[in-house]
């Protein structure tokens, strides 16, 4: 049997749901061939340029547009003929260069991208191959609703009756978790990893992020905890954002608590395991790393479009904290520090939402549909 993963960037946490994916299925099935790839490397460079650039634009200068393009179904069938002309422009290279030279039994999308390509050449070409549509964030949008998608792995519950309004069969939904690496449930020594990158032990740590590309108000958020007077300590990762990191380090000396500044890095793991509270936007791969690593999460802003909506969503379930102003930062941390943060009750909201063994249940799922369907 051959797999074939599709994301979008290697900086995003599509990525690593799909990297998940597929050490699930190398662990559980190592005689299956797999492959992963980026579809920007298969696309139209000019297309994506352009889309990069309205994308940033967008969310950046007139997100409440952004938030109603992308969740309109309005304008999700408005624009059907001209995202059936994009598709076919785009997807040619995707199916000369990957799909038709490997011909995968099974094609597992984590973006809705690489899902509208997958389901435009599975209908205009005829292939009979098994698509999968793995949403990684935890509430879902137009652009992943078609109708010869195989099945879903979804996120919880909630998110099923979205698909069933859009006609799509519940026959074709289960519901897994977004799938994360198994490092981030693997037991480890805190104490010991708190001396392997040099932090105190007796200070509170607030690991601050913003996502793979260090977006947010992170320098904000900074300078005003900088100003507070509390025993915290600070883990600053600004990902590919150099010019961030840059500017973090050059006040690094004047900063009246200590702090470590930190690039891109793959041990978030390590981070948030001996991190107190982690301060970020609420990207879906990184809500739910988190919360298997029992840290709680303040949301510092969230960008136009899924993250607006995984923030409604967890700030409604109680999971996450609105940390926007001053004084609801002050007020979380505080409780922290005074211990009337009632962590058992949150920890327990955390645990009946996410699912530490996504992964290696989505890789489970397919294969069992895979073989159904093909005899494997």
């Amino acid at each position: 049997m051959k797999i074939l993963l599709l994301y979008v960037s290697r900086v995003s946490g599509h990525h690593r749901a799909a990297e998940a994916i597929e050490q699930a299925l190398e662990r559980l099935y190592p005689q299956i061939k797999v492959r992963k790839e980026d579809i920007f490397k298969h696309g139209n460079p000019l297309a994506r340029k352009i889309l990069d650039d309205l994308y940033y634009a967008a969310i950046k200068v007139t997100p409440w547009f952004w938030d109603f393009l992308w969740n309109s179904n309005l304008i999700f069938w408005l624009t059907c003929g001209l995202r059936e002309f994009s598709c076919r422009l785009n997807s040619f290279r995707l199916y000369k260069e990957v799909i038709l030279p490997f011909n995968p039994q099974v094609v597992i999308c984590t973006h809705g991208l690489p899902l509208v390509l997958c389901s435009t050449i599975k209908r205009r070409r005829k292939l009979d191959y098994l698509l999968v549509a793995v949403p990684t964030d935890y509430s879902l949008h137009p652009y992943w609703t078609y109708n010869n998608v195989d099945v879903y792995f979804l996120a919880h519950e909630g998110m099923k009756d979205s698909l069933r309004k859009k006609g799509i069969s519940q026959a074709k939904v289960q519901v897994c978790g977004i799938p994360i690496s198994p490092i981030f449930s693997e037991d480890t020594d805190k104490e010991e990893l708190k001396n392997k990158w040099r932090i105190r032990h007796d200070l509170f740590t607030i690991l601050l992020m913003g996502g793979g590309q260090g977006m947010g108000p992170l320098r904000r958020i900074v300078d005003a905890l900088n100003g507070l007077g509390l025993p915290v300590q600070l883990l600053i990762v600004t990902g590919t954002n150099d010019g961030l990191k840059k500017e973090l380090q050059e006040i690094e000396s004047e900063l009246s608590i200590p702090s470590k500044i930190l690039g891109y890095t793959k041990k978030v793991d390590e981070l948030m395991e001996i991190s107190d509270l982690l301060m970020s936007k609420p990207g879906g791969l990184t809500v739910t790393e988190a919360l298997v690593k029992d840290l709680p999460l303040g949301i510092l802003d969230s960008l136009a479009g899924q993250e607006r909506k995984n923030q409604e969503f967890l700030l409604k379930k109680k999971i996450a904290f609105n940390l926007q102003r001053e004084k609801e930062m002050v007020s979380l941390i505080q409780k922290f520090l005074d211990g009337s943060f009632d962590f058992e009750n949150w920890q327990a909201r955390a645990r009946e939402l996410v699912k530490p063994k996504a992964a290696l249940d989505v890789a489970r799922g397919i294969v069992e549909l895979a073989n159904e369907k093909f005899g494997c």
